[in-house]
């Protein structure tokens, strides 16, 4: 029997922007990312923006990401800087280790980019990285510690203004 590469197909979403909350829900300030996704609901009505939330991680996400023009990833960080300090950053801004790609577990975002590209998926042209300084991702808990709750308002309005789209309603 012979073994030949496969080419994915990928059909064209009718969404060209994907906005993709990434954590764990029920790990503290790691579910920011789901929030503010759930939270953009309400004020998003643009046809052509999909809007999904995610504990996947690996080529899952190189799925995800493929066959859209353009995607905002929101996502908690711990980069040293302060609890609720929210960054906007392209992929550009990280150093990419190589990894194991067929290990799932080590495996972030920027690789998943990487091999998406690389197997030769439609992967975003325009990708920004709307990441919020967690205090704690380690503890159980339903619950944004006070200074990442606090920066939600703030991470909301940097998304809506990086769509520049129309809008449900206004911030507040």
């Amino acid at each position: 029997m012979l073994v030949g590469k496969t080419k994915r197909s990928v059909t064209r979403r009718k969404a060209k922007t994907l906005i993709l909350g990434i954590g764990n829900p029920i790990l503290g300030d790691d579910r920011v990312g789901h929030l503010l996704v759930q939270e953009l609901c309400s004020y998003i009505s643009d046809p052509e923006i999909e809007l999904k939330e995610t504990s996947l991680a690996g080529l899952n996400l190189s799925e995800l990401l493929s066959g859209f023009d353009s995607a905002i990833v929101i996502d908690a960080i711990q980069s040293g800087g302060a609890p609720g300090e929210v960054h906007c950053l392209q992929p550009r801004d990280f150093h990419i280790e190589k990894v194991n790609q067929y290990d799932q577990h080590s495996t972030g975002l920027l690789q998943a980019i990487e091999i998406g590209k690389a197997l030769g998926w439609p992967m975003p042209e325009n990708i920004t990285i709307v990441a919020i300084e967690a205090g704690d991702v380690t503890s159980f808990s339903d619950d944004l510690t006070p200074d990442v709750a606090k920066a939600i308002p703030v991470a909301l309005k940097i998304i809506l203004d990086l769509l520049g789209s129309p809008r449900k309603q206004e911030v507040i």
